[in-house]
């Protein structure tokens, strides 16, 4: 599974265990490569393990670790880059000049994390982890502790956003709530999200005045809120137009296509939305809050996406898991807003003046799908892989009504079964029952028919 981060010129491409990125400048590009430090595997994360059940414990030991990062982001001034690894390790790169990036930050965290921002305003680092507390760190932070839980949260949290100027904080759960809460004192809840009908796995900030939060759910919606307020402003349906894939009809009926990532175009009212299972990428255009999302178009990709992104041209990048592995997507010169088209690298090497995109894509796509090609050959090899499959977000319910009138059945034949009287079987019983023989109520019974006649 690859994740892609853009922010200004810089673009990253997180795979596996690596993590490339990419500087335009000039027509051109620098590229760096970031590894995982040595230590982070293992031995760093060893205090947080301490903390768990020792037979838990045990059992994680035992399985084969995931390689890799859970989640990945820029800070806003794009001059760091966070990652947390599956390993329940954070790590902070910072930029110092073309091309050079260092290690300036390693944490522990508790568990596995599925989202990691940080501040615009100060150097803090936020994580949201799976059992649905918030934790922040800082950078100038000496000590080598677990961060300070800022939020905490009884269901599993999906999608973390942070609003402009810090102003509050939004996290989605899998019990279809979104909680806005103010920031830095998070104890302060300012409002609850209400409407989706199954889990909310992507959040996303509109621009605007006042700035309004769009969320994606498990129920094929698209919905645009007002985080002062929790008010619902508008809501579009994915599947009138994007049915689910085969795959997710179940006996009770066909789910909802899930939507599993939202991409809002920088400086536009463009959404991007990544469906779960289904090769295309839908497109929205926002109308303001009368007329709300409407339909611009389907992008069809070879493949269901892994994730997708809008550069600073407004360009939308599609990270596959298969050839080609990067699709670039843009508007076409002299049509209308909602025509999009895929960008091709011709089969001569164009020069950076006329395609400055094309050398960037060439090299991202041959860079990823190399990644993936070694990393598969590892994973037949014994290595863990990550599944990027929602499904298991559902909630399942049981329907044991039909089991439980069976067993009231049986209960009720055996209870007359035991309370009716039993036949003794002759002559067996009869005499073991009595203690006298058969033989013995024989005579007697001739004795009384003589007796009667006579």
């Amino acid at each position: 599974m690859a994740l892609i981060r853009c922010i200004n010129n810089r673009i990253a491409l997180v795979c596996a265990d690596l993590v490339y990125i990419y500087e335009t400048k000039d027509g051109g590009f620098d590229k760096v490569q970031l590894t995982i430090p040595e230590e982070t595997e293992e031995a760093a994360c060893r205090d947080s393990d301490e903390e768990e059940n020792s037979e838990s414990t045990e059992k994680k030991d035992k399985q084969p670790k995931e390689p890799g990062f859970s989640c990945a982001n820029f800070s806003p001034c794009s001059t760091y880059f966070m990652a947390v690894t599956h390993a329940k390790k954070l790590i902070v790169w910072k930029r110092h000049s073309p091309g050079d990036w260092t290690v300036v930050l390693q944490r522990c965290v508790a568990r596995r994390c599925v989202q990691v921002r940080m501040c615009a305003t100060q150097d803090t680092i936020i994580v949201a982890d799976r059992s649905g507390d918030v934790y922040s760190f800082y950078l100038k932070d000496p000590n080598d502790n677990g961060g300070e839980l800022i939020l905490g949260r009884l269901s599993m949290v999906l999608d973390m956003v942070i609003g402009e100027e810090d102003r509050f904080l939004a996290v989605s759960d899998r019990d279809e709530k979104i909680q806005v809460s103010c920031y830095p004192n998070c104890y302060n809840i300012r409002t609850f999200c209400l409407g989706h009908k199954q889990f909310v796995t992507s959040l996303t900030l509109l621009p605007g005045l006042p700035q309004l939060l769009v969320s994606g759910s498990g129920d094929g919606t698209v919905r645009t809120w007002c985080p002062e307020t929790g008010r619902q402003l508008h809501r579009f349906d994915i599947s009138v137009e994007s049915p689910p894939p085969a795959d997710t009809k179940t006996e009770n009926g066909t789910r909802e296509p899930v939507v599993k990532r939202l991409a809002l175009e920088p400086f536009r009212t463009t959404l991007a939305c990544l469906i779960d299972g289904v090769p295309e990428v839908v497109l929205l255009h926002w109308g303001g809050p009368e007329a709300g999302w409407s339909r611009l178009q389907s992008l069809a990709v070879p493949c269901a996406p892994d994730d997708i992104i809008f550069d600073e041209d407004g360009q939308l990048w599609v990270a596959l898991s298969s050839p080609p592995s990067v699709q670039l997507f843009a508007r076409s010169a002299g049509t209308a807003d909602g025509c999009w088209q895929r960008q091709e690298v011709p089969a001569e090497a164009p020069s950076a003046a006329q395609l400055p995109w094309a050398p960037l894509l060439k090299d991202i796509s041959g860079t990823l799908c190399t990644t993936l090609r070694e990393r598969s050959t590892a994973t037949n090899n014994g290595a863990a892989v990550v599944k990027g499959s929602l499904a298991n977000l559902y909630k399942h319910w049981f329907n044991n009504e039909r089991s439980y009138l069976e067993k009231k059945r049986r209960r009720l034949e055996e209870a007359a079964a035991a309370s009716a009287p039993k036949r003794a079987k002759y002559p067996n019983q009869l005499k073991r029952r009595t203690g006298v023989p058969a033989s013995v109520f024989f005579v007697h019974i001739v004795r009384c028919v003589v007796f009667c006649g006579c």
